[in-house]
């Protein structure tokens, strides 16, 4: 069973990010990482990206379990958006922020823990708009082990 940490509750003014973007389902998830590489080799056509961070953003989600999924920058002001790329923002308002260091195999299973054990007893709920990992820089990396953050929109 994997051990969330308490979340930080945190309000946010909204966000820009731009990005690649696929559509996804649960049973693909996995397929993900490709994106990643994709986006990378990429990434410097992105005009006024903030540096520090890179994002996985879930949006779109259907009740079959499809989604689609960005990995992205954010940008303060889009600029010109590279062929290919969009754009995507959040609203402002709180997230549950899970700040945690493990390994990135366990990313789904911790999704899944969110969602399923967290949430049902936080006396909080989930409030319109995507889900993201936020992938900050790392001072001290560990072998086997990643700093990422889990960031759900949430209302009190």
């Amino acid at each position: 069973m994997i051990d969330l940490p308490e979340p930080d509750v945190v309000d946010t003014p909204g966000q820009r990010f731009v990005g690649l973007a696929a559509d996804y389902d649960m049973g693909r998830r996995r397929e993900i990482p490709a994106l990643y590489t994709r986006f990378l080799a990429a990434r410097d056509a992105i005009a006024g990206a903030v540096t520090g961070a890179l994002y996985g953003i879930s949006f779109a989600m259907q009740p079959d379990g499809r989604f689609r999924y960005a990995v992205a920058v954010e940008v303060p002001e889009p600029g010109a958006v590279p062929e290919g790329f969009t754009v995507l923002e959040t609203d402002p308002g709180p997230w549950a922020v899970f700040r945690q260091r493990a390994p990135v195999e366990e990313l789904p299973a911790r999704f899944d823990a969110v969602f399923a054990r967290w949430l049902p007893g936080s006396g909080l709920a989930v409030r319109p708009g995507p889900v993201f990992e936020r992938y900050p820089d790392d001072d001290a990396p560990e072998v086997g082990r990643m700093l990422y953050e889990i960031w759900v929109p949430v209302r009190r």
